[in-house]
């Protein structure tokens, strides 16, 4: 794996991350029910967890592409 994937891929888990912690702190000063905010917060990492399993499919995908791609230019 070259260093643009690299960073390419660390550029993507830092967003999902951010996305994560800002939507979850958003969550924790609502001003709502305790189990209300359990609630979404429980939801809310299901969908991350799900668009995490997406988001490193299709880097897969994406990785596996350059490569064949490369490999022509090599052969």
């Amino acid at each position: 794996m070259d260093n643009d994937t690299r960073y390419v891929l660390l550029a993507g888990v830092s967003l999902m991350v951010g996305v994560v912690l800002g939507t979850g702190l958003g969550l924790l000063m609502a001003p709502q029910s305790g189990s209300r905010t359990r609630r979404q917060l429980k939801n809310m990492m299901e969908d991350a967890s799900e668009r995490a399993g997406e988001f490193a499919e299709d880097a897969k995908e994406a990785v596996t592409g350059m490569v064949e791609r490369s490999k022509k230019f090599v052969v």
